[in-house]
C-alpha cells in the first residue's frame, strides 16, 4: 500500500507532463486525420489519480507477485495518457491504422472483439468493436523541445462515435460500478443497446457507401477534401492496389485546395492523373504523386502550388525569391526531360531517371546531376524544412547551365540522327 501511495504521489507531480503529452499527440493525430480527409473527432484524457489508484489496487490483488517497485507499476499501466478517435464511419478504421503506423511508433495493437474473452453474462451481441494501439511519438515528428515526450506511452482507441458512446456507458456501469453490481435486467438492456449501436454502424457503413457511389460518378464535383479522399481511396483500391500494399494518402486537404485553385474538381478530370500513381518503390504519398503529375513542366502550376505552400509557412522574402528563381530554371529543364522520355502523346508523363538511362543519350555525370537537382525540387515541393536561400539559388544556376548543355546535346544528336 505504501508503494502504491508513493506511485500516486509521483504521478500527481507528472500530471502537467502527461497533459502536455496528450495535447501534443492528439493535436498531431487530429491534424493528420483532417489532412488525410478522414472524418473524426479526436479527444484526449489523462488518468484521474483517484481512479488510477483504484485500478492499481485491483490489479495488484490479481497479480501472482505484488508490485515490487514503481517501475513495475508504470510498465503495467499503459493508458496514463489516452487518445480517443471517434470515427463518423466505422469502415475508416483501416485507413486510420495506416495513418497511425506512419505517425507513431506502434508498440502493440489490439483488435476488438476479443474472442478469447467470453462475456461474464449472457450476451446476444458481439460487444465492443474497436482498434487499440500503444504507441510512442516519433522524434522526427516533434519539435526539439518536445522530444522528452517521445519516451512516454500513449494509448489510442479507434472506434465509431456510436461505439465509443456505448462503451463509455458500459464501462462505467459494468466495470466501475458506483452503485453496486448490475442486475440481469440492467445487463440485458446494455446488451440491447449494443445491438442498436451495431445496427447504427451498419447504417453508417451504408451511408458511406452511398456517398462513395455518388462521388465515383464521372460528373460528380468534389465539395471538400473528405469527398476527394473517399474517391481516391476507393478508385485506387478497386482498380490498381496490390493486396499487400497499404495506401498512404498524405495531405489530401492541401491537394484539394490546389485542385480547387486550378478548377480540377470533377472525377472525370482527375481520373487520367490518378492512373499514373505508383504503389511500389515510391516513398511519395498519393497526394504528392498527384501533385507532381499536375505541376510537372508547367511553371504557372508550380507557382500556384508554391503560393499555397508559402501561405502555410513562414518563409522569408529572400527564401521565396530563391525558390522562385530555382523553379524558373528547373521547369524548362523538366519540360525538356519529359519530352525526351515521353512514350506517347496520350500519356501523362513525368520523366524518371531509369528512363533517361535507357535512352543512352546522357552520360553518367549528367544523370547524377539531374537526380540531384530533382532531389532539391522534391525537397522544396514536399518537405517541411527548406535549405538556405543562397544554396537554392546555386542549384537554380546549376539547372540553368544543365538545360543549355542538354539542349545543345540533343540538337546535335537530332542532327546526326
Amino acid at each position: 500500500m505504501d508503494l502504491i501511495n508513493q506511485f500516486i504521489e509521483n504521478y500527481k507531480k507528472k500530471l502537467t507532463f502527461y497533459e502536455n503529452l496528450g495535447r501534443i499527440s492528439s493535436s498531431q493525430l487530429e491534424d493528420a486525420l483532417q489532412s488525410a480527409g478522414i472524418r473524426a473527432m479526436v479527444t484526449y484524457r489523462i488518468k484521474n489519480p483517484g481512479r488510477l489508484k483504484s485500478k492499481i489496487l485491483r490489479r495488484n490483488v490479481k497479480r501472482t507477485v505484488p508490485y515490487k517497485n514503481m517501475k513495475e507499476i508504470y510498465e503495467d499501466i499503459a493508458d496514463l495518457c489516452g487518445i480517443r478517435v471517434s470515427l463518423y464511419f466505422p469502415g475508416d478504421r483501416i485507413k486510420v491504422d495506416s495513418l497511425i503506423s506512419d505517425l507513431f511508433q506502434v508498440i502493440e495493437r489490439k483488435q476488438f472483439p476479443e474472442q478469447s474473452k467470453p462475456p461474464t453474462y449472457n450476451k446476444r451481441f458481439s460487444g465492443y468493436w474497436a482498434n487499440h494501439y500503444r504507441v510512442h511519438m516519433k522524434e522526427e515528428m516533434v519539435q526539439p523541445s518536445e522530444k522528452r515526450y517521445c519516451a512516454a506511452r500513449i494509448e489510442i482507441q479507434v472506434a465509431s462515435v456510436l461505439m465509443h458512446a456505448w462503451s463509455e456507458v458500459e464501462h462505467d456501469l459494468v466495470y466501475k460500478p458506483m452503485q453496486g453490481t448490475l442486475s440481469e435486467e440492467e445487463l440485458a438492456i446494455l446488451d440491447e443497446l449494443n445491438g442498436l449501436v451495431l445496427t447504427g454502424e451498419i447504417a453508417l457503413e451504408r451511408l458511406q457507401a452511398a456517398g462513395n457511389e455518388r462521388i465515383q460518378n464521372s460528373k460528380a464535383t468534389f465539395a471538400n477534401q473528405f469527398e476527394l479522399a473517399s474517391y481516391l481511396y476507393n478508385y485506387l483500391s478497386n482498380n490498381f492496389l496490390p493486396e499487400d500494399i497499404k495506401l498512404r494518402m498524405g495531405n489530401i486537404e492541401l491537394l484539394f485546395r490546389f485542385l480547387s485553385s486550378l478548377k480540377i474538381l470533377r472525377a472525370k478530370d482527375i481520373g487520367p492523373i490518378v492512373k499514373s500513381v505508383k504503389f511500389e518503390k515510391d516513398k511519395r504519398t498519393i497526394s504528392q504523386q498527384i501533385i507532381d503529375q499536375i505541376i510537372s513542366g508547367n511553371e504557372k502550376r508550380y507557382q500556384a502550388y508554391q503560393k499555397l505552400r508559402s501561405d502555410d509557412s513562414n518563409l522569408t522574402v529572400e527564401h521565396q525569391e530563391a525558390i522562385n528563381y530555382f523553379f524558373g530554371q528547373w521547369v524548362p529543364l523538366e519540360n525538356l526531360l519529359n519530352r525526351v522520355t515521353k512514350r506517347s502523346s496520350r500519356s501523362v508523363s513525368v520523366f524518371n531517371i531509369n528512363a533517361l538511362k535507357r535512352l543512352g543519350v546522357l552520360d553518367k555525370e549528367c544523370i547524377n546531376q539531374i537526380a540531384f537537382l530533382r532531389k532539391m525540387r522534391n525537397s522544396l515541393i514536399h518537405d517541411i524544412e527548406v535549405p538556405e536561400a543562397s544554396y537554392i539559388r546555386e542549384q537554380g544556376e546549376e539547372a540553368k547551365v544543365l538545360l543549355e548543355k542538354l539542349t545543345k546535346l540533343l540538337e546535335t544528336k537530332t542532327a546526326e540522327g
